[in-house]
């Protein structure tokens, strides 16, 4: 294979994948900067690195990721390396020195900077720099934002972590050690303190709430008395199973009514792929009359002039209109929130009623959009099987039906027994009943 050739974004883009890991080298263009090299792992990930021998000893200075920088910036990139290293100046050196005095806030800063490339480049989501810059300003910041990030060890990060398990849940706990663990990967830390540190098992404290019959009663009941725009929107959530961000913020442009179903785009899903929802007809007709009514420059199907995104929002809040549904409809308590009924509560509501009517577990991962079928298992799979069993004893009892002559002996062998228990009164009665009967 040619390691050497000219870099350019079509031949970075067309590189085969090679069997280990190999580094190519910039050459023979017009623009070309001797030192830059590219690393490609076996998996297709793309890293420039600048190389130069001083005194006999490699010096080798990472740039940064392809396509996260272009052909043209690493070059430039390479360029300031070579004039550093001209100058006396060793730059692993000096970056080593800077992460020597770096704290949280200043990783966080790197953070962002390169996840907002990837927002740009549609590898991840705009929530998702929107949640963590949350996350950070909310619950990191403001314990260890101006700790030296050199200092911080293993037992500083439990200490944070289990601080934030014990008031405030497993689900923050993990969010915060996803962030923290990307912080230092991006920055390109040779140590990192979160890195051995394992997320909780969410399946301990999975939330398994749903409606039952008399519940969901109420709450149908409750959204008679509710605007037009609120009811629509929680039907919709509920008979599409969606999640609650996505429903908020559909758009016509991502409804075709001819093939009824709903298109989410990648950029709004968790997993970052395109999702086709099947529309049932109570939707269709739904988001037809809303369509019929809706004003032909609104694009979200749940428009609000009032909020700067376009379309309503409910925080679950005193005052919002999910709060006066649930408590109409008698499923908040104001003693313990943990027994209020969420909005994504509606969620798991009808993917068990799909599984209590015998659809299956794949069916239920494709309507809800997981990555993988495991985690639909893990919530579902136990009332896949009760379906199972209750078919299992019927077939069971049914093959046992079938054995008449069995049936026969062990009725008579009852009869029987239960003759011969009766009083003689008794008996003269039932012989007086059954003649009665043939009379």
């Amino acid at each position: 294979m040619n390691t050497e050739l000219n870099f350019t974004k079509r031949t970075l883009d067309n590189l085969p994948n090679p069997l280990k890991r190999t580094r190519f080298r910039d050459s023979g263009g017009s623009g070309s900067v001797a030192g830059l090299g590219l690393d490609v792992s076996p998996t297709g990930k793309k890293t420039f690195r600048y190389e130069k021998k001083v005194n006999g000893k490699n010096i080798k200075v990472t740039l940064g990721k392809y396509p996260d920088i272009t052909v043209e910036q690493a070059r430039n990139l390479a360029k300031e390396q070579a004039q550093k290293i001209a100058d006396g100046v060793n730059p692993n050196e000096e970056k080593r020195k800077q992460r020597d005095h770096i704290n949280f806030d200043a990783l966080f800063e790197i953070y962002t900077a390169t996840l907002k490339l990837d927002v740009q480049a549609k590898l991840r989501r705009p929530r998702s720099l929107e949640l963590s810059n949350t996350l950070y300003s909310l619950h990191v910041a403001p314990v260890i934002g101006k700790n030296s990030v050199i200092d911080f060890t293993r037992q500083d990060a439990k200490t944070f972590l289990n601080g934030l398990l014990a008031k405030y849940g497993y689900s923050r706990h993990n969010h915060a050690l996803t962030l923290l663990k990307s912080m230092y990967n991006r920055a390109e830390l040779e140590v990192n303190p979160f890195k051995d540190i394992k997320k909780i098992d969410e399946a301990l404290h999975r939330r398994t709430r749903t409606l039952s019959g008399e519940e969901l009663e109420r709450l149908l009941d409750s959204l008679n008395y509710e605007d037009q725009i609120y009811r629509d929107f929680v039907l919709v959530l509920l008979f599409t199973g969606q999640r609650k961000s996505n429903v908020i913020s559909m758009q016509w442009n991502q409804i075709n009514f001819e093939t009824k179903t709903w298109t989410i785009p990648s950029e709004n899903t968790k997993n970052k792929k395109l999702h086709a929802v099947p529309l049932s007809l109570p939707v269709v007709e739904l988001l037809t009359e809303r369509k019929n009514k809706a004003n032909n420059r609104e694009s979200f199907v749940f428009p609000s002039h009032r909020s700067s995104t376009g379309h309503i929002s409910d925080k679950g809040s005193k005052g919002g209109f999910w709060r006066r549904i649930i408590e109409r409809a008698d499923l908040y308590d104001s003693q313990n929130k943990a027994n209020n009924f969420r909005m994504h509560d509606l969620r798991r509501t009808l993917a068990t009623n799909i599984v209590n009517q015998g659809g299956s577990i794949q069916a239920i991962s494709k309507l809800l959009g997981h990555s993988n079928i495991s985690i639909t298992s893990d919530v579902y799979a136990h009332l896949a099987i009760d379906n199972v069993r209750t078919e299992l004893e019927s077939t069971t009892l049914g093959m046992l039906g079938e054995n008449k002559a069995l049936n026969k002996v062990i009725d008579l062998a009852k009869i029987k027994s239960d003759i011969l228990s009766l009083s003689e009164y008794d008996r003269q009665e039932l012989a007086s009943f059954i003649q009665s009967l043939s009379a």
